[in-house]
């Protein structure tokens, strides 16, 4: 009788640790940036969002455990799949798919740059890796699929602010700005080579699909 009752209290023991494990276990919300813009050129106004997926919940995801260890968070991502993808609200349009990451810094609509009446799209992903060089992508629907038309290296150190500081959504600070109603960037690689410790921005100029 004794062993039996030893038995039913170890077990006890057994669940509550487990619970109480789980119970301590912190999630933290993924972000979920968006966009608005006519990226197909029917001139309406679509959004683009950012959305989460994972290999256990192809429907998509909104949290992933809290991980205080960044070498440890990107093995998570990877094991687990967690994929980056931009849904637009207009059905018709087909999803960006950006792999695995843990989301964008920035969704910047940077208007008709190539003249072929449709809007195109900046981002930058955050990917899970070990270097703070970067690049800033930007997109076009062309034939009805996502091309990447341009490119240019950008340092992740852009996308830092002390507390209390708020960024602004529409540039990328020093590579790439809007003046004047004209978009500028600049290269972080063409900055690195160069003894000018000032940033010269260029016009940004995009080709159309090809």
């Amino acid at each position: 009788m004794k062993t039996i009752t030893l038995l039913l209290f170890s077990i006890f023991l057994l669940v509550g640790a487990t619970n109480s494990t789980k119970a301590k276990i912190q999630f933290e919300k993924l972000e979920s940036k968006s966009v608005i813009g006519d990226f197909n050129g029917d001139k309406k106004l679509d959004t683009l969002f950012e959305t989460h997926t994972s290999k256990n919940e192809k429907n998509g995801i909104t949290e992933v455990p809290f991980i205080d260890d960044y070498d440890t968070m990107v093995d998570y991502y990877y094991k687990n799949s967690i994929q980056t993808s931009l849904k637009s609200s207009n059905k018709k349009i087909k999803n960006l798919d950006l792999g695995t990451s843990f989301g964008v810094y920035c969704l910047i609509n940077i208007g008709d740059n190539n003249n072929d009446k449709k809007d195109e799209l900046a981002l930058v992903i955050d990917y899970c890796d070990f270097s703070n060089l970067n690049s800033c992508k930007i997109y076009s629907l062309c034939n009805n699929n996502w091309t990447m038309i341009h490119h240019f290296a950008i340092h992740e150190a852009a996308f830092e602010y002390a507390d209390g500081e708020i960024l602004d959504p529409n540039k990328i600070g020093d590579y790439l700005q809007k003046k004047k109603g004209k978009w500028f960037y600049a290269d972080a690689f063409e900055v690195l080579e160069s003894d000018d410790s000032i940033v010269k921005m260029k016009p940004l100029k995009i080709k159309k699909c090809n």
